[in-house]
């Protein structure tokens, strides 16, 4: 997803496809990246409201290696945001060790074992529980992967989290969405234990489900208190593949208890990534409910073609707090090789990227309570 890119670099960024080679692979190792643009139209932003805006999104280099029994992966991404700012960041670094075909061990930024894997959605924007760190999230730590059958288990130790890198903010130029020391709050994720179990029931040759349970738990220490207070979070999940349809469900909740400074309020925490902090309620329950459709064959341009409806709630624990929603109805394609395009129509209401509420959007909730709407075109071009 984006923040406000440039759109004056978007005719550089084409060059760059253009020219681009295809990915480099030599004994395990493999070298690529992606360039990507977007389109949005947006009904709360002047701006963007007559006819919308093109614009640059992302850049990204990838490197992966998988040979006998070692494996890993690198990626780092760079934004330029509309108005000159810009930021790039670490997405993901980490070395791992394959025991034998059923145990690896993973270490360095990697992705903590949470919820639906890899991802609690199907469309650009993810789901809500990405905004609050709790999908496709990355952090710096060691994970154990352990497969028998149906059954898969996952445990992680992350002491730290993925770190700031470059850009404006203090402490917020980063993929994953963290806890961090922005804003007057001192606080930040330390020492977090993450565990996930899923079972798999396959039904017949195109037919499963799996069921599944994630527990969190870890530190958050407040630099001016030097006290430290507890991160916690549970998630259950569905994830069903049946034929052409898919469904993911999930239900959980998380609790941030603060140690801040008398008169600071513990409800709120400051979270950040792309280089923007923000605010999000301290506690919440999450809610996420996906259906999605394969179609069979190709139709003209419209290769691997799915359709999408996506839903998911972030349903605050605080009175008065009012809570932030996102309906995604949209769909995905690839036109040509290396190139994947999605395609969304988002409904949001408190949603920091589907409103004008930004700040307080996830937090006590803006003075806007109305639902807005976003239209969103992004065109990839993986090598």
């Amino acid at each position: 997803m984006q923040i406000r890119p440039l759109a004056c670099i978007a005719p550089l960024a084409f060059g760059a496809i253009v020219a681009s080679p295809p990915a480099i692979a030599i004994d395990g190792l493999k070298i690529g990246g992606a360039v990507r643009f977007n389109y949005a139209w947006k009904d709360w932003d002047p701006a963007y409201r007559s006819g919308g805006l093109l614009d640059f999104d992302t850049a990204r280099v990838d490197v992966n290696y998988d040979r006998d029994r070692w494996l890993g992966s690198f990626q780092y991404r760079y934004y330029r945001y509309r108005g000159g700012a810009d930021t790039h960041f670490l997405h993901h670094a980490w070395l791992g060790y394959r025991f034998d075909d059923t145990t690896q061990l993973h270490a360095g930024v990697n992705p903590i074992p949470f919820g639906i894997q890899p991802f609690a959605s199907h469309n650009f924007f993810f789901a809500l529980p990405y905004y609050v760190g709790l999908e496709d999230s990355y952090n710096l730590g060691v994970k154990l992967l352990h497969s028998r059958g149906p059954l898969q288990l996952q445990a992680g130790f992350y002491p730290r989290d993925g770190g700031h890198w470059r850009g404006d903010s203090r402490d917020s130029a980063r993929y994953t969405y963290n806890i961090v020391d922005e804003g007057g709050s001192r606080n930040r994720e330390r020492d977090t234990w993450v565990a996930r179990a899923t079972w798999t029931a396959q039904h017949d040759a195109s037919a499963r489900t799996e069921f599944g349970m994630s527990l969190l738990r870890g530190d958050i220490p407040n630099a001016d208190t030097g006290r430290t207070g507890r991160r916690e979070a549970w998630a259950a999940h569905l994830k069903g593949d049946y034929g052409q349809w898919g469904l993911m469900l999930q239900t959980g909740r998380y609790d941030n208890s603060l140690r801040n400074p008398a008169g600071q309020d513990s409800r709120v925490v400051v979270m950040g990534a792309y280089d923007f902090p923000y605010e999000v309620a301290a506690r919440a329950r999450m809610h996420v409910a996906n259906l999605s459709y394969r179609v069979p064959r190709d139709l003209g341009p419209f290769k691997s073609l799915k359709l999408y409806m996506d839903y998911s709630v972030i349903d605050k624990v605080d009175a008065g707090f009012r809570d932030s929603h996102q309906q995604v109805w949209g769909f995905s394609f690839a036109p040509a090789e290396g190139l994947f395009v999605y395609v969304d129509y988002l409904r949001g209401r408190q949603n920091p990227y589907v409103g004008p509420n930004f700040s307080q959007g996830l937090s006590t909730g803006g003075a806007d309570n109305r639902w807005h709407e976003r239209f969103n075109i992004n065109v990839g071009y993986y090598f």
